[in-house]
């Protein structure tokens, strides 16, 4: 049970989450209950186990759209009837505001870093409704963030590090269909309200102890919001969700759907409970939650380089921790250039390249091979992988590193464009490499997949957690605690 002190912070964050002036178009709701496709399945359940008495896992097809042909994906001609009358130009600095929804485009801005042009794809300022989610989260959860109320599971169950983007995404987005419940909260009892209160579990590993005692950054607002955490001892979180590949695209067989309220590391079972519906999200959103916004960045860069390339080969590149953005925005971009082929329109070259941050490029294929199965593909068919040039090297994910933080300050401080520290400082070091001495021009690196193609980024956002992260940089020594605000 939440104290009074702990339901007025989660009020105040909310309020400091949702800008006052949302009015944002919202796409069609999905459909209430639709076909399983694979995306997720039901999860084993032991007889034994006090968490099976009243839950079961909800399976939702975020594939799934009237629009689409016998294969799911659209005809060229629906694509330009959805588009309408929309432009896709390059941004000016005046148009760089932030947007509510996914469905306008983000804007593009184009930007000449060390002497090379750069259009950098601007999700960051993308905002979801109600839930004020940003970045490539407000694209991987854009189905699950326009579900009605009544049509997102009781509990949503996920799991990851204490500090993720996507746990806090979530907290949001289910704290959102909460806060804008219709429920008529003078004439409920307490029963129905609780009842109709949507739920957010999440697992990780046992918290640090200096975050236990003071909670800060993206773990201090999920719990605001009502995220409930169910800390596991490192082995067995590992042996629930861990492997070669990550975790999987379904609840793995020995985790029960939550059944009731959890505190710590307890659940709280009530026999009297009616049956409830669970939805697992994969770390980081590694499903096909996450295929319906990936389809509507591939139309966008689509048109924009159709309008705006000249014929020029294009890399689009972005930062891979799961690689879910990146192998999802590989298959639909591959379905629209395919598309635009058979129907003997200009052809376009644009490759996808993820750039990992978690891990090194064996992980980084691994990951993106069986989230790939885990949709219906091959394994096979995946996005290009940067990797560091002979004097680079990747970098230990979440390690305070000099070479970040200085490329983290000259992006700020020359081209005034921000970046977080997990993903986006990481994965320019490794790119700026890639031409800052000509590398790529060497014979050693002529099979680089950004040679000889213009560049574009997809800034992904995450700029919640870098208070969090510059404070672990300062008590490395590697930033002045003056320039920390």
């Amino acid at each position: 049970m939440g104290t009074p002190g702990m339901a007025l912070l989660g009020t105040l964050f909310a309020l400091l989450l949702v800008p006052p002036n949302i009015n944002a178009m919202i796409l069609s709701s999905m459909p209430r209950r639709l076909p399983h496709l694979g995306l997720q399945r039901l999860a084993a359940r032991s007889a034994t186990s006090p968490l099976s008495s009243s839950s079961e896992w909800t399976t939702i097809d975020w594939l799934g759209d009237a629009n689409n042909d016998e294969d799911g994906h659209r005809s060229s001609n629906e694509l330009a009837k959805n588009q309408g009358e929309r432009t896709y130009d390059v941004a000016t600095f005046s148009d760089l505001l932030p947007t509510n929804s996914p469905q306008q485009p983000s804007p593009v801005e184009r930007l000449l870093i060390r002497d090379r042009l750069v259009y950098m794809k601007r999700d960051d300022l993308l905002r979801l409704s109600k839930s004020n989610v940003s970045g490539n989260k407000a694209r991987k959860f854009l189905s699950l963030n326009e579900l009605a109320s009544e049509d997102v599971p009781d509990v949503v169950v996920s799991y990851g590090g204490p500090q993720s983007n996507a746990m806090l995404a979530l907290a949001a987005i289910v704290n959102s269909k909460n806060v804008n419940d219709d429920v008529d909260s003078a004439n409920s009892s307490n029963a129905q309200m609780a009842a109709a209160k949507k739920r957010f579990v999440y697992y990780t590993k046992k918290l640090p102890r200096y975050l236990r005692q003071q909670p800060s950054g993206n773990f201090l607002r999920a719990k605001s919001l009502g995220m409930e955490l169910v800390e596991l001892p490192p082995w067995r979180y590992d042996e629930l969700f861990g492997g070669e590949s990550g975790g999987s695209a379904t609840p793995p067989a020995q985790l029960e759907p939550p059944a009731s309220a959890v505190d710590g590391d307890k659940a709280q079972v009530d026999d009297n409970d009616s049956t409830l519906s669970c939805l697992f999200v994969p770390q980081g959103g590694a499903s096909g939650v996450a295929s319906r916004g990936a389809r509507l960045q591939a139309q966008e860069i689509v048109e924009f380089w159709h309008r705006n390339g000249k014929g020029l080969p294009l890399a689009v590149c972005l930062p891979g921790g799961t690689c879910t953005t990146a192998l999802l925005l590989h298959r639909e971009l591959n379905n629209i250039l395919n598309s635009r082929r058979q129907n003997h329109e200009q052809p376009l070259d644009i490759q996808v390249v993820v750039i990992p941050c978690v891990g090194g490029d064996e992980y980084a294929q691994r990951q993106m091979s069986s989230l790939d199965v885990a949709v219906g593909g091959d394994g096979k068919d995946l996005p290009a992988i940067l990797k560091p040039t002979e004097t680079n090297r990747y970098y230990r994910f979440g390690n305070p590193d000099l070479d970040i933080i200085e490329t983290y300050k000259e992006l700020k401080e020359e081209y005034g464009i921000l970046f977080d520290l997990l993903y986006g400082a990481p994965a320019w070091t490794i790119l700026l490499r890639h031409w800052s001495d000509k590398t790529a021009q060497n014979s050693h690196n002529s099979e680089s997949p950004i040679a000889g193609r213009q560049i574009m980024y997809v800034h992904s956002g995450g700029l919640e957690g870098i208070s969090s992260q510059l404070t672990r940089y300062k008590h490395k020594g590697l930033v002045d605690p003056k320039s920390i605000q």
